[in-house]
């Protein structure tokens, strides 16, 4: 029993008992509360639809019949773009007048939900228009990629890199805690540093010239590596703060963090369809940002912009509150006694 007594008194151990008990329903939780009633949400599916004076009559009334929220556009250009700019889920271009036929183009690098909800949704929007002459219909899903390991690569390259970091955090703190008596604060935190500087300079390069080696990817190895090199530092710095301001129960926020990011990637059901408390949340999270660019550079090398201020916004953040909080902690007192004897 005093064998028991003595390891239950360490503070990992009690950490270890939280992570049994709290991850599991932290998942289940959160889960199951964020996707509550996304079936109920189809109005926040958007669908474009190319509007002439043909179809007038034919947008009036899927604008007041389809579940969707269904704007207009003038050109199918028009809405090809907002299509690659995630700003509609759907786009329908209608020839009643002579080739009686509807044309919709769904995105790959739309959710899979979104897309199956669309792609059953035209052949109900199709017969609802049959009569004589009979109309037809046809689905063209933009950047569609031929080998499912490419689908894969966003979540991988986004997820992946902070489940790495955030390991190594947990090593790094160990490191911290065994040293502190022996080394000042900053002089640990700036070799920490170091060592982060090492990992940004290999792992997204290793990372990426792998998933170059086994995919087509259409946006350049730069590009792509470069927001693979601001991702990490981002979940660096994430993961960095988290161990600044928890000390030793960062490792069960830092792993709270995962439900949060996974289910707002985007990757499965659009975060709009989410519980609304759960809609935005990924905008300040690591993950959902990166998994959002890294789809656009490699299925078709569109504009990731917000998605790098967003990362730089975090990374930014998240340093300067770690560089405030290492500041304010005290000095081990065994250091400041070295330092006044020398």
């Amino acid at each position: 029993m005093k064998t028991f007594k003595d390891v239950f008194s360490i503070t990992q151990t009690k950490v270890g008992l939280m992570f049994a008990l709290i991850v599991p329903i932290l998942f289940l939780v959160v889960w199951m509360t964020g996707y509550q009633g996304a079936t109920e949400r189809l109005d926040q599916l958007r669908v474009a639809v190319v509007k002439d004076s043909s179809t007038v009559g034919f947008y009036e009334n899927l604008q007041k019949e389809s579940p969707f929220t269904v704007k207009a556009v003038t050109s199918e250009t028009e809405g090809l773009k907002q299509l690659d700019a995630g700003e509609v889920e759907m786009v329908l271009v209608a020839d009643l007048a002579d080739q009686k036929k509807l044309t919709f183009h769904v995105n790959q690098a739309n959710a899979e939900f979104a897309n199956g909800i669309l792609k059953q949704a035209t052949s109900e929007i199709s017969q609802t228009l049959n009569g004589t002459p009979v109309i037809t219909s046809d689905v063209i899903v933009e950047h569609q990629v031929s080998d499912f390991s490419t689908s894969m690569l966003p979540i991988l390259l986004g997820f992946v890199i902070y489940i790495a970091v955030m390991t190594m955090g947990i090593q790094f703190n160990l490191v911290t805690q065994i040293l502190k008596n022996q080394h000042s604060k900053w002089s640990l935190f700036w070799s920490k540093q170091l060592l982060h500087g090492i990992v940004l300079l290999v792992v997204p390069l290793v990372m990426v010239s792998l998933a170059f080696a086994f995919s087509d990817i259409q946006a350049s190895f730069i590009k792509v590596w470069a927001f693979q090199l601001l991702l990490t530092a981002a979940c660096i710095g994430v993961t960095q703060m988290n161990f600044t301001i928890f000390g030793p129960i960062a490792p069960l926020v830092n792993v709270a963090l995962i439900p949060f990011q996974l289910m707002t990637a985007g990757n499965i059901v659009p975060p709009s369809m989410l519980a609304p408390f759960y809609q935005t949340i990924g905008h300040y999270l690591p993950v959902p940002n990166a998994v959002a660019g890294l789809t656009r550079l490699i299925y078709f090398d569109g504009d990731i912009s917000s998605f790098v201020i967003r990362l730089t916004v975090i990374l930014l953040i998240t340093v300067v509150v770690t560089l405030i909080l290492t500041a304010l902690r005290r000095e081990q007192a065994h250091i400041i006694e070295v330092k006044q004897a020398s």
